[in-house]
């Protein structure tokens, strides 16, 4: 509904009390610190002791081992909580006193130098398995050879060697070492599509020759050095090394699992460390004399007494003040908005944040967005169905409040879906007249039978979203004196639009009287003195009467644009009917499927009805949730809200997987979503 107020603080203190007073920010969270030393001038700039830099190295040390434990023992986690869970992730539930002493709980040198000795057997088995395989793969085409390896080679008068030659070369090697070496002998032992697989025997005086003759036809030799025994026994006993290096690995990756209990507390371990370094981080942002330091940043006004209280329990010796922000200061906007509103502060963020002291546009979008987002999905059973899985989704991932708030805006989705299908007879798309009676009694509109009514009834909701856009400037206006714009230039469009549009009604009724001669009339008048007032109003502080009729006249022009961003609203005819059509087809589908196939045709419709209305339910609701969000971003706020705001962000525990919890958290969502 609004922005939280807030209030720039400057803070000074004696440096020994800094790491204490940075950990009490951090853990209460009410500061959003800003960096002091690009607001000091040249001279103050100075009088500090140069650049401060807290030193980081040894927390980035322990985190890098923290973070090579953990990516060591996930490998060895067993997968749980689905498809869903391993994609959003569970927070894990910690008391704030067990974070702080987490350190000292963690043997982090002992499950590091067990984990690192672990992944090196495990490379090292990996490393040798390897090798066997790839020397029991090279063994294979010579299980036939009866030789032992350690025979191969030299004696005294004669060479045995092995090799290969391409399969088509070996019978022409043979036949020339017959006719031109009696005294040799070459053996096939086996062949495959490419190669044959020889065992050449010759005598040593007539080696010249015969390599001659094997290296004409592509003879290539093998050489099995370090086996001695026959391809058999050696292919055997690889086997058995084999087994052994499996049966350790399987040992091995026992102790590894043993080891993924410890994982919990290796998570609060890193995040710990990952806070550590925040804390030196956030220091950057301070200014530093020889003994004091200083920062600066915003607190909510309504936080300041806490922040007070807080700090004065470190030390009497803090010196702080706090000052409203100045006209040319930019303060980081909190959006404040009760529980109903609060899942619509997405939809805002997307597009950007308020400016400070501007009105937030959540509360305003909220019921807007749903109705369109109901009439794009505009059917009973896809809207019971999204709203049954975004209640299990909001349950599911109660811990993640971004998850959480999409929950609830989709519930509300669902709900102003199925709405929407009652009053059109959409039921899973079945053809209306299909339906029971009574359902059909509660049918306002039938879109595929009356698409003109329905495009006339978007226009007119479209209408009616860009009015009152125009109406929240006009209170934007006068809420900051204003007084002039708000009431004489904004007055003068919420009297010119609908007089305007009343006479285009006319004008499109080809001749016929569709209007009253009377609100013809006041039409007329209402669009004379709008169009007075936009010109005469638009800039009522102009040097001169021409300049302020120029910018009038201008501003007059630029209002044809209500014209464009009122047919952009055909858009949720156009998603409606889509969502409708696809699923008819889908049924019609289903129905073919039923009727054609025997025996499985009921079996073979149901899956296509499951999976085509999943499908049709999933694609439109990405298109119903961005294209009323469209809607808000270039029609609505384009009429009231400039945006260009910058967040607030507190200086805080920060975790992904973790909720902390205890008693002396601050208890606000909105300050540190993580925090309970």
């Amino acid at each position: 509904m609004a922005v939280a107020e807030v209030e720039k603080i400057y803070l000074a203190a004696h440096d020994s009390i800094r790491e204490t007073l940075v950990e009490t920010l951090q853990k209460k969270g009410l500061v959003h610190i800003v960096n002091l030393r690009k607001e000091l001038s040249e001279t103050e700039l100075e009088e500090l002791i140069g650049d401060f830099e807290p030193d980081s190295k040894d927390v980035d040390f322990v985190l890098s081992r923290v973070n090579f434990v953990l990516d060591f023992l996930g490998e060895f986690q067993k997968k749980e909580g689905g498809f869903l869970s391993g994609m959003m992730g569970e927070k894990t539930e910690v008391e704030l006193s067990e974070f702080e002493k987490i350190r000292a709980k963690v043997d982090l040198e002992g499950i590091y130098e067990e984990c690192e000795s672990l992944e090196g057997r495990l490379n090292a088995i990996e490393t040798e398995l390897g090798k066997l395989e790839n020397v029991r793969k090279e063994l294979k085409p010579w299980m036939p050879l009866d030789i032992k390896f350690i025979d191969i080679g030299e004696t005294e008068n004669t060479i045995f060697a092995i090799g290969q030659f391409p399969v088509l070369n070996f019978d022409k090697a043979e036949h020339e070492l017959e006719d031109s070496v009696i005294e040799s002998s070459l053996d096939m032992i086996n062949k495959d599509s490419q190669f044959a697989y020889v065992l050449a025997i010759f005598l040593k005086e007539r080696s010249t020759e015969v390599n001659q003759i094997l290296s004409k036809y592509g003879f290539q030799t093998t050489s099995f050095a370090n086996l001695d025994d026959a391809p058999e026994e050696e292919v055997a006993e690889i086997a058995e090394q084999i087994y052994n290096l499996q049966e350790e690995k399987k040992a091995v990756i026992k102790k590894a699992k043993d080891l993924v209990s410890l994982k919990s507390d290796l998570i609060v371990l890193k995040n710990y460390l990952e806070n550590m370094k925040n804390r030196a981080k956030v220091q950057l942002n301070f200014a530093k004399t020889e003994k004091a330091f200083m920062l600066e940043g915003w607190v909510r006004k309504e936080d300041v007494a806490r922040f007070k209280k807080e700090v004065s329990k470190l030390s009497t010796e803090v010196d702080f003040t706090f000052a409203d922000p100045k006209e040319n200061e930019n303060p980081p906007v909190m959006l404040k908005n009760n529980k109903w509103f609060t899942p619509f502060e997405i939809v805002t963020s997307l597009y950007g944040y308020p400016k400070y002291g501007e009105l937030d546009p959540t509360a305003y979008l909220a019921p807007f967005f749903i109705i369109f987002f109901g009439i794009c999905i505009g059917d009973v059973g896809y809207g019971l169905i999204l709203t049954l899985a975004s209640l299990w989704l909001k349950k599911k991932f109660r811990a993640k409040e971004t998850i959480r708030n999409f929950a609830v805006l989709f519930i509300w989705g669902g709900l102003a879906s199925m709405v929407a299908g009652a009053l059109t007879g959409s039921w899973f798309t079945i053809e209306t007249e299909s339906l029971p009676l009574v359902l059909r009694k509660m049918i306002i509109l039938e879109p595929l039978k009356d698409p003109v009514t329905f495009l006339v009834f978007c226009f007119l909701f479209g209408f009616a979203h860009l009015l009152f856009g125009v109406v929240l400037e006009m209170y934007d206006n006068i809420r900051n004196g204003r007084w002039i714009e708000g009431i004489f230039r904004e007055g003068g469009k919420l009297i010119l639009l609908p007089g305007i549009a009343l006479l285009i009604v006319q004008m499109l009724s080809m001749g016929k009287e569709v209007l009253p001669a009377t609100l013809l009339s006041v039409a007329k008048w209402m669009s004379i003195v709008g169009v007075v007032l936009i010109v005469w109003f638009t800039e009522p502080n102009a040097k001169s009467i021409f300049g302020r009729i120029g910018s009038g006249v201008y501003g007059l022009y630029g209002m044809t644009s209500f014209i464009g961003d009122t047919i952009s609203y055909s858009r949720l005819m156009a998603l409606g009917l889509a969502t409708f059509l696809i699923g008819w087809g889908i049924n019609i589908i289903g129905g073919i499927a039923n009727d054609m196939i025997p025996f499985v045709g009921f079996v073979i419709m149901a899956i296509i009805l499951v999976v085509g209305h999943l499908f049709n339910l999933v694609i439109n609701l990405i298109s119903a949730f961005v294209h009323p969000a469209r809607l808000q971003y270039v029609e609505f706020f384009g009429k009231f809200f400039e945006g260009g705001g910058r967040p607030f962000k507190p200086f805080a525990l920060d975790a992904k997987n973790l909720v902390f919890k205890g008693p002396e958290l601050l208890k606000d969502d909105k300050l540190t979503s993580n925090l309970r």
